[in-house]
């Protein structure tokens, strides 16, 4: 079974994440009682002091699928559906998925911290490093093929006539009612049954959103937690001395009226900046950073039998898109 990431190092991290940090402080701003291991706050021994987030990484970040494999799954599973749509003697062109767009690991999972990126961006969007996405071309379907693309449907409520199968082996089992050129259609149509027999194929299968649901949670967790209230609350007085009023980071641009389009204007800039340089006052990546990293290792903790059945499945899964896409 693959190990669970380590326990949160009270250095100033190593090399892939030394560049973002500009020192560390003591644990009187992250630390906590509670157990590690229980349900109370869990304990921090140290808190980086972070002024940026990108490339660094916490404990269930390791479990997650890097944007190429996310691109080599979906290009394997438009084979998938190619191939079940030619089973009905259906031509199908499956629209290209976009590209990967590269951006950089963790750069705002708490929000805006770049001081560069507020300069240029305001509360914008970074621009992307890939290629630029397109949008796919719809297939001009008749009746016939959008039934066995998405599935028999009822004309009234346009819902599946029969329950959505949860894995392959469950599918198999089930009938739509639908047959064209003498074979039955599965349940769901040629997308889901793609998507069953790459991501479900028995009912062993780990959700493909376990990961995302677990680390969901650490974070609600984690801003529930005293220690990230605290340094919220700092925060937001630091904001109101700038002159902007404004309850926590990830309500920021909305509540300033900086979202949508106004978000690059010169007052998002200004307002951004001033929203990072009080981030950095009272440390809030860093506080953020520590918490968030000790609840999602005690979740990696907890559920380390499945997380690393999920590994062992993916790996299975990536090898199966190679051969398809090959």
């Amino acid at each position: 079974m693959p190990a669970v990431p380590g326990r949160l190092r009270a250095v100033c991290l190593a090399a892939a994440v030394a560049a973002v940090l500009t020192g560390c402080s003591s644990s009187d701003d992250g630390s906590g009682t509670g157990s590690g291991t229980g349900s109370g706050e869990p304990s921090v021994a140290e808190t980086p002091r972070m002024t940026l987030t990108a490339g660094t990484e916490l404990p269930l970040d390791a479990y997650e699928r890097s944007e190429d494999d996310v691109y080599a799954l979906a290009k394997a599973q438009n084979v998938l559906t190619e191939q079940c749509m030619k089973r009905y003697g259906l031509a199908y062109d499956a629209p290209d998925p976009s590209p990967p767009a590269h951006i950089r690991p963790n750069a705002r999972i708490f929000g805006l911290v770049d001081a560069g990126e507020a300069a240029r961006y305001g509360y914008g969007s970074v621009a992307r490093t890939g290629p630029a996405p397109t949008k796919p071309k719809s297939a001009v379907l008749g009746e016939t093929a959008k039934s066995v693309l998405f599935g028999p449907k009822t004309k009234k409520s346009g819902k599946a006539l029969a329950e959505m199968p949860m894995s392959q082996t469950a599918a198999e089992k089930k009938k739509s009612g639908l047959v064209v050129n003498g074979s039955p259609v599965p349940v769901g149509g040629c997308l889901r049954e793609s998507y069953l027999k790459l991501y479900a194929p028995t009912s062993s299968s780990v959700d493909i959103m376990y990961v995302f649901n677990l680390k969901g949670e650490a974070e609600s967790r984690a801003l529930s937690d005293s220690r990230v209230k605290k340094a919220t609350k700092a925060w937001s007085a630091c904001m109101k001395k700038a002159g902007y009023v404004t309850a926590a980071p990830a309500s920021a641009a909305r509540d300033l009226g900086f979202s949508g389009g106004a978000a690059t204007g010169p007052g998002a800039v200004t307002a951004a900046k001033a929203d990072v340089a009080c981030k950095a006052e009272v440390n809030y990546a860093g506080i953020r950073f520590a918490v968030q990293s000790a609840y999602e290792k005690r979740s990696a903790d907890r559920n380390a039998e499945t997380l690393g059945l999920l590994r062992e499945q993916a790996q299975d899964r990536l090898r199966l898109a190679s051969q398809l896409t090959s």
